[in-house]
């Protein structure tokens, strides 16, 4: 029934292939005014549900109290001019960075070495600790921290813009360099990155995989016409993401490049097939090509969509909104492919050009037939040797077994920014160099917050909290007010009397808020800022709070420590329903257990010689490539699709086991090879990004995809082998005994 609506298209793609191709380019115009609208969300508070625990009293934090936002401007003296950053000029430097940064809107104070002394003696006169915080210990750096008013910096890229702008104004020391960073810089770094990647990735996968293609079917126009409907899903995905709100994250913007790669999967199987009935001389070459090779387009669509759906199921919104564009994209992918790609066939035939002679280029290269007898001989290899096949595999899963014991994790969060921007740079130096601390906050809810019993409640959550290890220091209103009177108007009227910068870091003006700050080292990582949290939490569940007074553990340190358990939230389940969502369409498309077998086995090996390998190779274990498994299942399946599909119908036409997998590996093996070529190209433009974890995730999908490639020939055909030569044999022992 589907080959035969599929070659009823055909024939009208035949009749109206003009408009047909009038209709794709339409469509591609009108997606990329919506793709240009798409916005680009590099907030990490956009990671988030507002009903994540902690995001509500994160961001009331955030937007209620002064100083939660910070600015670090780093200075630094050139050594090799024998210069340090507390010479005369250079200290006249940072007093004029001081004074043009603190008339930046939304800056709420600003401390530098000055506030120290105004000359070298002076500032040497003071503590080695008091020193530590704004001059290294060789006196080549030194910081200016600018702390903010949250309140007033709804967008912080452009303050970010402005603070780069003033300090470019300053007139520098000579020999010394000043790098804006800290929390703000370093998200804008990040933003920057992602912005820059998504465009790079997209013309290195859109250029590569084009000359790919020109060089398999060495005709451009051929080429070319391939690309067209993959152009117009991608454009069309974007385009659709912009109509239904959904922002593109650091997750959503690899997916371009991916899909590129993946919807020519489907373009060079359609136009491998015509191409071949073409040289048996087939007339209704396209017809055969099409009914064949769409109804394989549509269930292994359908497969990956269902892998990918393991995606939308989750706790973090980034990776949901990853799983709907991958589940717009790919559908988006099948269909431009199904609906416009049969009418460029016909365009092309009709222009008729020639393909190029390359034949020198590839005597040249020693490539001449290199991808059909690479992929024909893997399978008679495997036909000839299946012991030496498994012999192969039993050692490769000792040395990927052994691979998977060396994977390191890494969850800390510098991971995710682009390394070689100067302010991370800047930022690093800041961590290494000074006498530097993070604060984690406590969030204080009640009627009223100037009441003696709160205040109380303050003073022996600050003597509990104290006791926790890594913590240096607690302040809140209550240490301001020390001793705290008895009387509510009295303690009304002593934080009435408190500067109102002082006051605005503790508490809101209508008091019903409170923030008492926690300063902890910053050299802590990610298991220990976990056990340090929940040590905070228990002392707040040890202390009986005033009847309408709520103490809670509050700031964005407290939501990111959830954010690898909110990736992995629910993909154990979700993996196994788009597994058995595979199963099923894999008999479907099959119709054999067998079937089902063979399409699973190459692919979850494949899987497990990836992780393995990424051991093997240092690539380290990140939230990211919690992502790998559901990917590689989605895209390696149709791979064995496109081949147990062809291998059927080769049988299904009389040929015997080793003609059927010799004609299926000289064919469809050929373009696996060459769609597993485009879709790591794909994988491998992630390489533009300049965050780590993308590149490492795009180098071990790249190698999955690889191992997919050479997996699904050599192990489907063994396991044919041993299901005609040794199964049906047996069957038909016991059958003719009994």
């Amino acid at each position: 029934m589907i080959e035969e609506v599929l070659s009823f298209y055909a024939n009208v793609s035949k009749k109206f292939y003009p408009i047909i191709i009038v209709l794709a380019i339409v469509i591609a115009v009108v997606a990329l005014q919506q793709a240009t609208e798409t916005k680009i969300s590099t907030d990490y508070r956009g990671f988030f549900y507002p009903h994540t625990p902690g995001v509500t009293e994160a961001r009331i934090v955030e937007s209620g109290f002064m100083g939660t936002d910070s600015v670090d401007i780093l200075i630094e003296a050139d050594r090799v001019l024998a210069r340090d950053v507390l010479e005369e000029d250079v200290l006249a430097m940072t007093a004029e960075i001081v004074d043009v940064v603190s008339y930046v809107p939304g800056v709420f104070r600003v401390s530098s070495v000055l506030d120290l002394g105004k000359s070298r003696d002076e500032i040497m006169g003071k503590s080695a600790a008091e020193i530590g915080e704004y001059v290294s210990r060789e006196r080549q750096y030194s910081v200016v921290s600018v702390a903010l008013d949250s309140a007033e910096v709804p967008d912080q890229a452009q303050m970010m813009e402005t603070f780069q702008k003033t300090v470019a104004k300053v007139d520098k020391a000579v020999g010394t360099e000043v790098t804006v960073s800290g929390f703000l810089a370093m998200g804008y770094a990040w933003e920057q990155a992602i912005k820059s990647g998504f465009s790079k990735s997209i013309l290195f996968s859109a250029l590569t995989i084009t000359i790919v293609l020109f060089f398999i079917f060495r005709n451009p126009v051929t080429a070319i016409f391939t690309m067209i409907p993959i152009f117009v899903a991608v454009l069309a995905a974007f385009g659709t993401m912009h109509f239904i709100n959904v922002p593109l994250n650091f997750l959503t913007v690899t997916f371009g490049a991916i899909t590129l790669g993946l919807g020519v999967d489907y373009s060079i199987h359609l136009v491998q097939r015509y191409h071949e009935e073409r040289e048996k001389g087939k007339e209704n070459a396209l017809n055969i090509a099409f009914a064949k090779i769409g109804k394989n387009t549509i269930f292994t669509s359908l497969t990956t969509m269902a892998a990918f759906s393991t995606f939308a199921i989750g706790g973090l919104r980034m990776v949901v909104e990853y799983g709907v564009m991958s589940l717009i994209a790919i559908s988006f992918s099948a269909l431009s492919v199904l609906l416009f790609l049969p009418s460029f066939i016909v365009l092309e035939s009709k222009i008729g050009i020639k393909p190029l002679d390359l034949s020198k280029i590839s005597n040249a290269l020693g490539l001449r037939g290199f991808i059909p007898n690479m992929m024909t001989r893997l399978t008679e290899f495997s036909v000839k040797k299946p012991i030496a096949v498994i012999f192969f595999f039993g050692v490769g899963l000792m040395l990927v077994f052994y691979g998977m014991t060396q994977i390191e994790t890494r969850t800390e969060d510098d991971i995710w920014f682009p390394q070689d921007n100067p302010a991370i740079i800047a930022n690093n130096i800041i961590e290494d160099e000074f006498a530097r601390y993070r604060y984690a906050t406590i969030l204080v809810l009640a009627d009223d917050v100037r009441t003696s019993e709160v205040m109380k409640t303050m003073a022996e959550i600050k003597a509990g909290v104290e006791s926790v290890p890594h913590v240096v220091e607690v302040t809140s209103i209550a240490n301001l007010l020390n001793p705290v009177p008895c009387e509510k108007n009295e303690i009304e009227r002593k934080i009435a009397a408190l500067p109102f910068d002082q006051r605005r870091q503790y508490v809101t003006e209508d008091y019903t808020e409170g923030l008492m700050l926690i300063k902890r080292d910053e050299d802590m990582d990610d298991p220990e800022v976990n056990r340090f949290i929940e040590e905070v939490r228990d002392v707040l569940d040890g202390v009986e709070a005033p009847g309408d007074a709520v103490f809670v553990a509050a700031g964005w340190d407290v939501v990111s420590t959830q954010m690898e358990d909110l990736m992995l939230e629910g993909k154990t389940q979700a993996f196994m329903m788009s597994l058995v969502v595979v199963l099923v369409l894999l008999f479907l498309a099959l119709r054999s257990f067998l079937g089902i077998i063979l399409g699973l086995l190459p692919v979850i090996l494949a899987i497990i010689f990836a992780i393995g390998i990424s051991g093997l190779v240092h690539i380290p274990d990140t939230p990211l490539t919690a992502l790998m498994a559901p990917l590689l299942l989605g895209l390696g399946i149709d791979y064995s699709i496109h081949f147990m599909a062809r291998y059927k119908e080769e049988r299904e036409s009389g040929e015997k086991l080793e003609d059927a997998l010799r004609i299926t590996s000289a064919t469809v093996g050929v373009s696996i090879a060459l769609t597993s070529i485009t879709t790591t190209l794909g994988f491998l433009s992630l390489m533009t990004m300049s965050l780590e974890p993308v590149q490492d995730f795009g180098k071990i999908a790249a190698i999955g995809i690889i191992l997919c490639m050479f997996f699904v020939p050599v192990i489907t055909s063994v396991g044919l082998l041993f299901h005609e030569r040794v199964i049906r044999r047996a069957l038909s022992f016991f059958s003719w005994r009994t």
